[in-house]
Formats: structure tokens, C-alpha cells, sequence
């Protein structure tokens, strides 16, 4: 199998890697729900057995602009929410994002899951209070920040250059740039 493009879910992923060893899509949907929770389980296992990830150097400080700023910062990932939540977590960041956002668990389809951080935010926010935003790193993140109808700023991280991010509103190349965009 080639090596995936940054983006996808990871219930994309598995949907794609089960199809090509042949298991139909309905044996999939019936076993999706117990698969993403052996995934989850299996991540916290080898977790210790990994490097820590790496955070920016800077996202202490912009995280706590936004925060200061009244922003409610929450995740937008195509990992399972449990993994999400652990990897952020372990690069000394779990505390800094509140519930609500959107992740793999939630769709298959990265596009769905601004729809899902979306109808989060509502169940918490007057509509006039709530205001998306994606900051990402991949094309895919720009994708789906377009379909979705909301701003996105890239972060240029080493994987992308300029030009295959210049669908964003703003492109920086570091989360301080980021933020200076967004609070512009």
C-alpha cells in the first residue's frame, strides 16, 4: 500500500487498509465501533514505547493569547479522540484544550468533522459567540476549512512549503505568525 497522504481519519485509514485485504465495506461499518476502540487501547499500550511528540516551541504562549483573548480552543484531528486527546496530552498541552471539537472518531470524513466541532460549540455558545477557525498544516486542512466555510491560517511545519498551501487566508511559519494572524 503506498504511503497515505497527511489528512485522513484514522477510521478513513482503516476503512482503506480493511478494503485492501478485502473485507467489504459492510463487515467494516458492523466492526468500526469495536476496532476504534481496540486502537485506542492498543495506542496506550505502545504509547511509553514512542518518543514523546514534539510541541511548537511557541504554543504555550499562543495558546495562551487565544485563551486570554476569550477563545475556547479545542482540536480538530483525524485521530480518534482518545488518541487525539493522549498525543496532545503528551506533548504537555492536555489541559489547554476544552471539550467539544471534532475527531476521527466522530466521521470518516475529515470534511465532517467541522460540522461535528460545529454543532458542539452551539450546544455551548449563543451562535453569535461562535467563531471557527482551522489553523492546520496540509493542504487537506485547507480543503477542509473551504468546504466547511471557514477561515483557515497554515502553518508552514517542513512538510509543506508555500505553495501547496495557498489556499489559506494566511500562511506563517510558526504559531506566533499564526496568531498575529488571527487576532490581526
Amino acid at each position: 500500500m503506498a504511503r497515505r497522504p497527511p489528512g485522513r481519519t484514522e477510521r478513513e485509514i482503516a476503512r482503506l487498509v480493511l478494503r485492501a485485504h478485502g473485507v467489504g465495506d459492510g463487515d467494516i461499518d458492523a466492526g468500526m465501533a469495536d476496532r476504534m476502540l481496540i486502537a485506542a487501547r492498543v495506542h496506550d499500550e505502545v504509547a511509553g514505547d514512542h518518543p514523546a511528540p514534539a510541541a511548537a516551541a511557541d504554543a504555550v504562549e499562543v495558546i495562551g493569547a487565544l485563551r486570554d483573548g476569550g477563545a475556547d480552543i479545542t482540536l480538530l484531528t483525524g485521530n480518534l479522540e482518545p488518541i487525539g486527546r493522549a498525543k496532545v496530552a503528551a506533548a504537555g498541552h492536555g489541559e489547554r484544550f476544552g471539550p467539544g471539537g471534532g475527531f476521527g472518531s466522530d466521521a470518516a470524513a475529515r470534511a465532517d468533522l467541522v460540522g461535528v466541532a460545529r454543532s458542539r460549540a452551539a450546544a455551548r455558545y449563543r451562535d453569535d459567540e461562535v467563531v471557527i477557525m482551522i489553523m492546520g498544516d496540509t493542504p487537506r486542512d485547507i480543503a477542509v476549512a473551504r468546504a466547511a466555510g471557514v477561515r483557515v491560517v497554515a502553518v508552514r511545519t517542513g512538510a509543506f512549503g508555500p505553495d501547496a498551501l495557498t489556499g489559506a487566508d494566511g500562511v506563517a511559519d510558526g504559531l506566533t505568525g499564526a496568531l498575529a494572524f488571527i487576532i490581526g
